[in-house]
């Protein structure tokens, strides 16, 4: 079984949360559906470049879902 394996598909681990476009570029907040962190992912077209990190609360701790209403 490799990367391109037709076999079998497995759920997407990230999912989007919500996400916002703007001038040339977009802000997401992706969940990771089996520990529950969210990240934000921002992407700028202009120079392809993107970032990812951990979405942080009010309280400066990481913000985590209840995975069950992720799988269900």
């Amino acid at each position: 079984m490799g990367l391109f394996s037709r076999e079998e598909k497995k759920p997407d681990r990230f999912r989007e949360k919500c996400s916002q476009g703007y001038a040339l570029g977009a802000i997401s907040v992706m969940v990771d559906t089996e520990t529950g962190v969210n990240y934000i992912f921002s992407y700028m077209a202009m120079d392809g470049g993107f970032t990812i990190t951990p979405l942080l609360g009010p309280d400066g701790k990481v913000v985590v879902d209840d995975i069950s209403e992720y799988n269900d």
